[in-house]
């Protein structure tokens, strides 16, 4: 091997020493020590709508377990706000997400905001002590800095935060990613992964009451945060999914899942070039409906990610060695049953792993509480989540710029070239 290849596999096998950091391993046993009202860690929800609806509804069974307790709810529209509470028991109603950070009895926040409000509310979070579930992306594409700035907090405080993508929640990766340590599949040189969908699934994102209006019962202000001032309209505030101001469309909402479990298996770090293309090509949305990126690592592998809303076939996640593959159906299969892998060696074995919870949103909440007690490292944690935004944003401005962008090392910052 060449230094750089010795380099690349000592590094694996280091992180693989420690891959529960990463990957959480086994059942999740909760430790005797607890938080909150009861023994039991609180839970604030900041943004309730339709993502935040799944969510309550985990907390809630959750809390029937004795695990957890929903004890505060967080809108800028009102009856969101109160149909949260209702749902949580009766949780207190905030309007601004600072007040609910400043009430003793939140442990844990649940950040389901639009992607702008992410960053900004996680670092406020986890600077007034509460650990964090954020939704994906970690931020908006625009906003990369404030991804690395949440980062620092989080090491600087010492809290905890579980990114939303589900995905990350198999126990099996653990051995992947060991196995891929130690060489199973040789170097790992190309990857291939793709989220395909027939159907603009944003406009699922329906509009509740077409005559709201800013007022008592909507802060237009407050939703657009650091977006840029634009007038009120009905269909930006409920349907912001589809807007460049407030999202980055697949790749953020949709190629961000299927590449953050490979991005962890391969222990990659920050990416040395990326391109992205595609564009709107069906639908009425600014946001592309298809989207492909190539993110080229320093010294490999270069990763190919994939995506249309106009038709669902689907390709396997592959990741190519010099001596092997691993790969797995794609989500949309009817047979995606688990992991297989497939050494190139005449006295190598095909392996095959069942799937042992990926894309289970409750083993992610089950593990973030764990994780709250035992102050140890989630499924999902921040510091991969950091990098996994680079390729992404760097995606979406490559492509709205016609440009190729570059990562710079020495300022951990990205330029156009």
């Amino acid at each position: 091997m060449t230094q750089k290849n010795q380099d690349r596999r000592s590094f694996l096998k280091t992180a693989t020493a420690a891959a529960g950091a990463t990957f959480a391993v086994g059942q999740t046993v909760l430790a005797e020590e607890a938080k909150g009202a009861n023994g039991r860690p609180g839970v604030g929800f900041i943004g309730t709508g339709g993502r935040c609806g799944a969510h309550i509804n985990i907390v809630n069974t959750l809390k029937k377990q004795g695990l957890v307790e929903p004890v505060a709810v967080c809108d800028v529209y009102g009856p969101r706000l109160r149909a949260a509470s209702q749902k949580t028991d009766n949780a207190k109603m905030y309007k601004a997400h600072e007040e609910l950070l400043q009430d003793p009895k939140v442990d844990i926040v649940c950040i389901a905001t639009p992607d702008r409000h992410h960053a900004p509310q996680a670092i406020d979070a986890v600077r007034a002590g509460k650990d964090v579930y954020c939704e994906k992306p970690l931020t908006h594409w625009s906003q990369f800095d404030l991804a690395k700035k949440l980062g620092e907090e989080t090491a600087k405080h010492k809290r905890i935060v579980q990114v939303g993508t589900q995905y990350m929640a198999d126990d099996n990766y653990a051995k992947v990613r060991k196995m891929i340590g130690e060489g199973i599949i040789g170097k790992p040189v190309h990857v291939e992964l793709g989220y395909y969908r027939r159907g603009d699934w944003g406009e699922r994102m329906h509009i509740p009451d077409p005559n709201a209006k800013p007022g008592p019962d909507l802060n237009w202000e407050r939703f657009l945060g650091d977006a840029p001032k634009v007038p009120y309209s009905v269909s930006r505030f409920f349907q912001w999914r589809l807007y460049w101001d407030y999202a980055g469309g697949p790749a953020t909402d949709l190629l961000v899942h299927m590449f953050t479990p490979v991005f962890c298996l391969l222990g990659l770090d920050f990416p040395h070039r990326v391109l992205g293309g595609g564009g709107t090509f069906q639908y009425n949305r600014e946001v592309p409906d298809q989207c492909n990126i190539i993110a080229d690592y320093p010294d490999g592998p270069s990763v190919v990610m994939m995506n249309t809303l106009s038709n669902h076939v689907p390709t396997d996640t592959k990741i190519r060695g010099t001596d092997g593959v691993i790969m797995w159906k794609s989500l949309g299969s009817k047979d995606c049953k688990g992991i297989r892998i497939v050494p190139f060696g005449k006295d190598k074995k095909e392996l095959f792993l069942p799937w042992a919870g990926m894309g289970s949103t409750t083993r992610l909440w089950a593990n973030l509480i764990d994780c709250v007690k035992t102050r140890k490292q989630p499924y999902s944690p921040i510091s991969a989540a950091v990098r996994v935004q680079a390729p992404l944003s760097m995606a979406i401005i490559g492509h709205r710029e016609n440009k190729v962008t570059m990562f710079d090392e020495k300022t951990q910052s990205v330029k156009m070239v």
